[in-house]
């Protein structure tokens, strides 16, 4: 009989504890929709989004064309003025810009060519001096030799010595040995 009254009381302690979670379920479940629902309102709809970034890229543009109309506007105006040494001035500063900008990029290759990194070459182009090829190669080879450029070979070991850089091989090179291997097999 004890058992039985055992059972008893622990059935309805059970349906206490579920009626109790299913209610804590419900409130949570209650507050997440909330939650969801104030989520859902925050988020921006795709075709909203869409529309701004289009009125952005709308103004850009307009602004873009309303500078080059003022910069033709400004040039038709000093045309009219026969100010045209002052049209042949801007027209030179800008061939000189792009001529400054043709070198600095021509620098910038050589650097990396002979052999360093991006960021050397970016701080090093100013180093450089010389109008034409041989000036501007002979000015890295200067700075070769009292800036090394950065290898990427590592050395694992405190007491181990300088690793040799392997030798570059050319394409002759290669296909030498590559038909010295197969000319027996052919002939």
């Amino acid at each position: 009989m004890t058992d039985k009254i055992k059972n008893d009381e622990e059935t309805k302690n059970n349906e206490e504890r579920k009626e109790s979670n299913t209610t804590d379920e419900s409130l949570n479940t209650e507050g997440q929709e909330e939650t969801k629902k104030n989520n859902v309102d925050n988020r921006i709809p795709y075709d909203r989004f869409k529309q701004k970034v289009d009125e952005a890229n709308a103004l850009k543009e307009k602004l873009a064309e309303i500078e080059r109309k003022q910069e033709e506007d400004k040039r038709k105006e000093l045309e009219e003025q026969n100010e045209y040494k002052t049209l042949y001035e801007q027209a030179k500063k800008d061939a000189e810009q792009a001529k400054q900008e043709a070198l600095n990029v021509k620098k910038d290759a050589l650097l990396t060519q002979a052999g360093y990194s991006q960021e050397q070459a970016k701080l090093l182009v100013k180093l450089v001096d010389g109008e034409d090829d041989e000036e501007i190669s002979e000015s890295i080879k200067q700075l070769r030799a009292a800036i090394p450029a950065q290898d990427n070979y590592a050395d694992p070991s405190a007491m181990n010595g300088k690793k040799d850089k392997p030798e570059t091989v050319g394409a002759d090179e290669v296909g030498a040995k590559v038909f010295e291997r197969i000319k027996n097999k052919i002939f």
